[in-house]
């Protein structure tokens, strides 16, 4: 039995690895090349209707690289008296969005081997619901803020470096995110079989029944959920060895990831409270984080409730 697992796990990671160091790579190299600038006409727009000053529009634009530079420098403009606290809380919401659109280089490489076009559209959902939420701040914004006009002719774009620079650049950088991956993702789908062979997820999904008549999930997925607790990349892997195994199917793989991260959101503060709180002192730092999540989930649940009326 265990031959048998180890003999489907190396199988299963020589068809999913290579594709995963690849995607880390590429995404790396975008990274290096300075693709993120590419989005500087969007920041006059989107700025002016939320009433925002160029100087957080400057930001909205670093924090494709940096959120935490983004924010310490709205931070910055806060203790100088150049915004006000209702500016600097709308800005940093918005910050949050070329974050998720820059964790694309980190989803993308791991979802698209693991669980192909269930991994793209899960991604497309969780972008979504990012995009969602700025529209939403956009508005606030819009009717909260006075009417300032921002100007991005003089901005300054640090000119990307060759690409044979930039490829030497992505080697070294992606070495730590590949190595974090694959120390996870081995043993998790070593275990993953060995479970399978032994029959632990048809007994998990007898005793946890009762739980699943409080979420819209199948049994099956409710060890996916629990993975999301401890590691997004071990339920993620969890997820595409159900699939894998035709125990769960694509749409209900979306649909577990999208509950699983309801569901843990409060977990997720371990991560924000320490970055918020950080550089915004307490009280900001808390209030930030407090609309920043309750936006994220109450629309991830208008979505998750989208789909499950549709599926």
């Amino acid at each position: 039995m265990l031959l048998t697992a180890f003999t489907h796990s190396a199988e299963y990671l020589l068809k999913t690895g290579p594709a995963i160091v690849l995607g880390v790579i590429l995404a790396e190299l975008l990274v290096s090349l300075g693709w993120f600038y590419k989005f500087d006409f969007l920041v006059k727009p989107v700025t002016n209707y939320a009433n925002l000053r160029k100087e957080c529009g400057v930001g909205f634009l670093t924090a494709f690289a940096s959120t935490s530079s983004a924010n310490a420098s709205l931070k910055s403009m806060y203790d100088e008296g150049i915004i006000k606290e209702e500016e600097l809380i709308i800005a940093s919401v918005l910050n949050s969005f070329p974050a998720i659109v820059m964790h694309w280089r980190s989803l993308l490489p791991i979802l698209v081997p693991l669980l192909g076009t269930t991994g793209i559209v899960y991604v497309g959902l969780i972008t979504l619901v990012g995009f969602v939420k700025t529209l939403i701040v956009l508005i606030a914004g819009h009717f909260l803020l006075e009417k300032k006009e921002v100007n991005f002719e003089d901005l300054e774009k640090e000119k990307p470096p060759e690409l044979k620079t930039a490829f030497k650049e992505s080697l070294v950088t992606s070495r730590k995110t590949i190595i974090r991956i694959f120390k996870v993702m081995i043993p998790v789908t070593i275990l993953v079989f060995i479970l399978t062979d032994l029959g632990i997820f048809d007994s998990l999904g007898s005793y946890l029944k009762p739980i699943s008549d409080y979420l819209p999930v199948p049994v099956e997925g409710l060890p996916v959920i629990a993975a999301l607790f401890a590691s997004h990349l071990a339920a993620y892997t969890l997820a595409a060895n159900l699939m894998e195994q035709g125990i769960l199917t694509g749409i209900e793989v979306i649909i577990v990831l999208l509950v699983g991260n309801i569901v843990t959101s409060l977990g997720s503060l371990r991560i924000y409270v320490p970055h918020y709180v950080g550089i915004f002192g307490p009280r900001i730092g808390m209030k930030t984080i407090l609309i920043s999540q309750t936006l994220r989930v109450f629309v991830m649940i208008g979505i998750t409730g989208f789909i499950l009326i549709v599926f």
